[in-house]
């Protein structure tokens, strides 16, 4: 069975999958929600624009063949002030009515407004003067056809007049009135399915309702909503926020006729046409939450793995350093071993021949070595257990620079040419002058190493002002003292660069290294305040730079 551990990068995968796409499907849904609206409100514009058109033909076309009865011959007696033959014209205006069942009477009246004819019956049972007066006055002054405003006749029954002037010889010599009633725009109305909860509406030019589908069935003739009076006369055409005459929220579309003054329009629920988008915002609030909780628990896993993985390589760098430590304990046993083995070795041949000066001269060097080495060997050891304690004092290689030429040479060995050079006018560092050493000895035992065939290790110092400026590779700034270390070995792969300062890390087999002497020379140049930097190219060599800060006084120490 899986462990745990496998299971928790699969699910932090699987949170990384789904909350990019909850948080898509939330904008996306709530853009096709928001879509909802937009095509509600087009499908109210189309509405109202096709029911326009509706009306301005239908008036167009009551509005014509009201014209042609005033071209009648039967009219032109009225430009020689004759009287209209009644009969006829009843006659002829009954056979106009049978083929326009919408006009319920024909009226001729004279431009003062008296009615003259009234077919099929007189309006109100007497002759007398025409209802709304105004349209009537318009057509004498313009000499234009004119629609007027729905009111409520003497029969009970609400209707509009359409009115043309009858016109001999450039003049108008009287009015042609038909009292339309209003119930074609209502067939055209209902004759196009709303959706359930809308209203729509034709106003006339006065503000009064002429035909009405859907709400309250007993408004016509009313007059309109002042939001509906205030739209049209502020634009001909556009959507606003409207309040139906039962008192329900609305959003409206309209368009104005504007040869008549009449306008069309389409309301719908409020409630319903903002449904979309408080459905979209719900949608985008509850994605947004599932995002957050997601993220959340998706950044709970990550830190939570993190830390699991810190421990991980901890414990599993423990693990190497306990690995290291038991092969630095067989190398550094080895090496004690051959350094003991030297002197007894030594001690045994001073015993055999101890007058024998010569001899002894011979023998004790060698003894001498292996003490230094094993002493070097016990600093490195302290050095890695934190023991280590430096006094930096300021010092002058240059005085020093005989001991460290006979240091190099013993570390070297007889098949390494060596060289140090150290200009007189290399300026005076401050650092532990047995750490340096040390650290010195451990770089030229590297490169000796480095070097098994023989070569040439040479050491130069030279006086470094660091300016800091970023890609330097020392991270310094000021006056240091910079010792060279360059050997003509193979060079260390550039895989094992980044590691070579780690302890225990080394690349000698095993028996032959204990990964602690350039961990030592790195732990001493960072406590000195320098550092240590390295470049190298296999099969070439290496050159190691150990930088020492300028010791801070006046003049040069004695």
């Amino acid at each position: 069975m899986p462990s745990k551990s496998h299971h928790r990068p699969l699910v932090l995968l699987v949170l990384a999958a789904l909350l990019p796409l909850v948080a898509l499907s939330a904008a996306f849904g709530g853009a096709w929600l928001r879509g909802q609206q937009s095509a509600m409100e087009s499908n109210a514009v189309s509405l109202v624009d096709r029911m326009s058109a509706l009306v301005d033909r239908e008036l167009s076309a009551q509005m014509d063949a009201l014209k042609a009865v005033a071209a009648s011959p039967l009219l032109d007696g009225l430009a020689a002030g004759r009287e209209v033959d009644a009969v006829a014209f009843f006659e002829y205006a009954e056979r106009v009515q049978g083929a326009l069942p919408l006009w319920s009477t024909i009226v001729l009246s004279d431009v003062e407004g008296n009615r003259l004819v009234d077919a099929p019956f007189l309006v109100g049972g007497v002759r007398g003067r025409v209802l709304d007066m105004d349209s009537h006055r318009r057509v004498v002054e313009t000499g234009k056809p004119v629609v007027g405003t729905i009111l409520r006749g003497p029969r009970g029954v609400h209707a509009f007049p359409i009115r043309v002037p009858v016109t001999r010889n450039g003049v108008t010599v009287a009015v042609l009135s038909a009292v339309v009633m209003p119930e074609g725009f209502q067939s055209l109305l209902f004759g196009n399915s709303l959706p359930p909860g809308w209203i729509a509406a034709v106003i006339d030019a006065e503000g009064r309702l002429v035909a009405r589908a859907g709400g309250a069935p007993n408004l016509i003739g009313r007059h309109a909503s002042e939001t509906a009076l205030h739209a049209r006369r502020t634009a001909g055409s556009g959507v606003y926020d409207g309040v139906s005459l039962e008192g329900a929220p609305t959003v409206v579309a309209f368009r104005k006729l504007h040869d008549y003054g009449w306008s069309v329009h389409f309301a719908m629920p409020r409630d319903a046409y903002r449904a979309p988008v408080s459905n979209a915002l719900w949608l985008a609030g509850a994605g947004a939450l599932a995002s957050l909780l997601m993220a959340g628990a998706f950044l709970w896993l990550l830190v939570r793995e993190l830390r699991l993985r810190r421990r991980q390589e901890a414990a599993r760098e423990e693990s190497l350093r306990l690995e290291s430590l038991g092969r630095m304990t067989g190398g550094v046993a080895h090496d004690i071993a051959n350094l003991l083995t030297v002197v007894m070795s030594g001690i045994a041949v001073i015993r055999s021949r101890p007058n024998d000066p010569d001899r002894i001269t011979r023998v004790l060097p060698e003894i001498e070595g292996a003490v230094t080495r094993g002493q070097a060997l016990m600093r490195q050891m302290a050095a890695f257990g934190r023991r280590s304690v430096y006094e930096p004092v300021p010092f002058r290689l240059q005085d020093r620079k005989a001991a460290l030429e006979a240091l190099l040479a013993r570390s070297a060995g007889s098949a390494v040419d060596t060289a140090l050079i150290v200009p007189d006018s290399l300026w005076p560092i401050i650092a532990d002058p047995d750490a340096m050493e040390v650290a010195l000895l451990n770089l030229a035992v590297n490169a000796r190493d480095a070097m098994p065939d023989g070569g040439t290790l040479t050491v130069m110092a030279e006086n470094r002002s660091l300016p800091g400026r970023r890609g330097d590779d020392t991270g310094l700034t000021g006056d240091f003292v910079a010792l060279a270390v360059r050997d003509t070995g193979t060079g260390i792969p550039p895989e094992h660069l980044r590691r070579i300062f780690e302890p225990f890390f080394t690349t000698k087999p095993d028996g032959k290294g204990t990964g602690l002497g350039l961990s030592q020379v790195f732990g001493f140049a960072r406590q000195s305040g320098g550092t240590v930097t390295v470049t190298s190219t296999v099969g070439a060599g290496t050159t190691m730079t150990l930088y020492l800060p300028r010791a801070a006084t006046g003049r040069d120490p004695g």
